[in-house]
């Protein structure tokens, strides 16, 4: 029996609302090499969005590098792939070095595919079972595969593309490694997964619906990442792992879970371990008066580190008293074991032409480069499909800036 550990989506320097998450990450990292310790696994499986940013800063890859050492004293395989997040030359850069450690990282798409593939070993030094470590694919990595649809649905061709990566690496681990149990990681999105509200953005362009019949069904498990909220769109063998931390206000219901699979021979199963709530993340909705109630009646929590709460009032007609009232009420607000993060006033009864949300305390730095650029594609009248292309475009070319500047 061999054992694996899938995960996703460490956002590693994630901001919530300026307030840093490396706290909520640190507790993660520390509980799960317990756990790969106390159960032996033999690989960890890390499928995309390590870093929150293509361009990560000193300190992000610091708590990076310092986790990959943590892991490599396990005598854990580990084995990474790039997110829509991660920039492939961020990550990677010290991949011979890191391949000492029996660390393997997958940035982008190999110009061989046989490249994709990471043998596993058992205890007794054979190969137990093999890993297709696809990566979130971009469009240039799909352009062999786009240009040869006739289609001119690019979205469609994208989507055909990502399915014949995916039975292409089911033809090399068939071909390399004939009769050893298969598993691939990914980092997209498959139909009639579900998405948190944070999250809209991402059923673009490639990750418009993947039909999950169309994937090989070669691999025994897909060890998938790119939803934050945990869930199984084929039970047992097509797993999002979900995020392991709660990342944003949205996935404060969100039950945060790893991946445990034991492998014998052909047979699979694969059980979710709990991850401890570290933080608790609070929104609340209503008057402003009602939210003073809420403030003054917080449920109590066992969490380790404080509450983060976020404000959202709802007002029937303008009135400047209240968004006064609001920030007051934000200003004041004391305790050892929270904190307010947001608060925000709407007015139902908005005159038409004027802004519709007043957020109290945001702040242009707070925003990032993609965060200010969909904005203003929300303030465009476009359709859903090209804001998506739009988005996607900004993307690869806020990557490439990030790359220029690495360089210099």
């Amino acid at each position: 029996m061999i054992k694996i550990l899938h995960t996703s989506d460490l956002h590693i320097g994630k901001r919530l609302h300026q307030a840093e998450l490396a706290e909520d990450q640190f507790l993660f990292f520390a509980w799960m090499t317990n756990l790969i310790e106390k159960e032996k696994v033999s690989a960890l499986l890390v499928s995309g969005d390590i870093f929150d940013v293509a361009n990560p800063s000193s300190e992000s890859r610091k708590i990076y590098f310092e986790l990959l050492v943590r892991l490599s004293r396990l005598h854990c395989k580990v084995i990474i792939t790039a997110g829509n997040h991660d920039s492939p030359a961020v990550l990677e850069a010290p991949r011979e070095i890191l391949k000492e450690l029996d660390i393997y990282v997958t940035g982008s798409l190999p110009a061989e595919p046989d490249k994709l593939l990471v043998p596993v070993s058992g205890d007794d030094g054979k190969t137990a079972v093999v890993i297709a470590a696809v990566p979130y694919l971009r469009e240039a990595d799909l352009r062999k595969y786009s240009e040869e649809e006739d289609a001119d649905d690019r979205a469609a061709a994208i989507r055909n593309g990502i399915i014949k990566t995916f039975h292409e690496a089911a033809h090399q681990c068939k071909s390399k490694y004939p009769g050893i149990p298969a598993l691939a990681m990914g980092h997209l999105f498959v139909q009639d997964s579900i998405v948190s509200e944070g999250e809209r953005e991402i059923q673009i362009g490639n990750q418009a619906g993947v039909d999950a019949t169309k994937l090989p069904d070669y691999f025994l498990y897909y060890a998938f990442g790119h939803l934050h909220r945990p869930q199984d769109p084929v039970e047992g063998r097509i797993v999002y792992s979900g995020a392991p931390v709660k990342l944003s206000f949205s996935e404060s219901e969100n039950e945060n879970r790893v991946m445990l699979i034991d492998i014998e021979d052909e047979r699979i199963s694969a059980v979710p371990v709990p991850v401890p709530t570290f933080r608790k993340l609070l929104r609340f909705t209503g008057t402003v008066e009602q939210l003073r109630e809420n403030l003054k009646n917080l449920p109590v929590t066992d969490s380790f580190l404080s509450t983060f709460i976020e404000l959202d009032a709802v007002e029937e007609n303008p009135d400047p008293a209240k968004i006064a009232d609001l920030q007051e009420l934000a200003d004041e607000f004391v305790s050892e074991s929270a904190k307010i993060l947001k608060s925000r006033i709407r007015f139902i009864n908005q005159p038409a032409g004027t802004a519709s949300l007043y957020d109290v305390d945001v702040n242009i730095e707070e925003l990032k480069p993609e965060d200010v650029f969909r904005k203003k594609i929300e303030n465009e009248n476009i359709d859903a499909e090209t804001a998506e292309m739009l988005t996607e475009a900004f993307r690869e070319l806020l990557e490439e800036a990030y790359q220029k500047t690495e360089e210099r």
